[in-house]
């Protein structure tokens, strides 16, 4: 990336930004923000910004470091450099949007309309041209994060799996109708509530020969429940989350 460290000028107006800008007061908790950015002295000055906002912060250098904090933090958005070392973030983008319910800022210094497009394309719900305003990038973190977040959160997040009818029940009452491999997939997640169930043994469970198609056909079947819970309940975020070269876990109380 080409950004430069600001002048100690520029280090005065962004903080006078900050420190007039909006927090996240107005919403019911902390958001929680990962930046990907590969410029160690850019992350800090974004991580250290954006948690005076009252955010929950996170900062990656690549897509690597991103799926290790994705073990165990699960972001509302994620901010994105386009530019990043290794897998760019068009690539990394598509991933998330495929395995995460999360808001997806882009950044770049490339503006061109084609980039923009491509940013798009990939799943990102917003796509800002460096240099950027701290309180504009903020104001976007929050309303992406109202948007992304359960809109009654008075509703406990337990969903109900019955095996015997192959349904999934969400917190708000609505019934899925399951196939046979959703089914049996469902029953691993029952078997190990909030612990990552490892890709071998799904493997073995819907009967996949460990080969290099295997995964691929894992996370299509992943996908398309994500979708039909997505579209019978648009409220209630199924919550299953890929974790990268392991499996997946299913984050949630799970009652059957």
């Amino acid at each position: 990336m080409s950004l430069k460290k600001p002048s100690d000028s520029h280090d005065r107006s962004s903080n006078d930004s900050v420190a007039s800008g909006s927090g996240s007061s107005a919403l019911a908790s902390k958001v929680r923000v990962i930046f990907v950015e590969d410029e160690e002295y850019l992350r800090d000055v974004l991580v250290a910004i954006h948690t005076r906002f009252g955010h929950e912060v996170r900062g990656a250098a690549d897509g690597e470091a991103l799926d290790s904090l994705l073990h165990d933090y699960i972001p509302d958005v994620v901010v994105l450099d386009l530019n990043l070392p290794g897998e760019d973030g068009i690539s990394i983008s598509r991933r998330l949007r495929s395995t995460l319910n999360c808001g997806i800022i882009m950044t770049s210094g490339r503006g061109k309309l084609k980039d923009r497009l491509d940013g798009f394309e990939s799943g990102a719900d917003l796509y800002f041209v460096k240099p950027i305003e701290p309180v504009e990038l903020n104001a976007a973190i929050e309303n992406l994060a109202r948007r992304i977040r359960p809109a009654s959160p008075a509703i406990k997040p337990e969903w109900y799996f019955d095996q015997l009818l192959s349904t999934l029940t969400s917190p708000r009452g609505v019934g899925i109708d399951l196939t046979g491999q959703e089914s049996l997939l469902m029953e691993l997640f029952v078997a190990s509530p909030g612990h990552i169930v490892h890709r071998p043994a799904i493997f073995a469970a819907l009967e996949h020969p460990d080969d290099a198609y295997a995964g691929k056909k894992v996370e299509t079947l992943v996908s398309r429940l994500r979708a039909k819970a997505r579209r019978l309940d648009p409220l209630s975020e199924l919550p299953i989350r890929a974790r990268h070269s392991q499996g997946y876990a299913f984050l949630a109380a799970l009652n059957d």
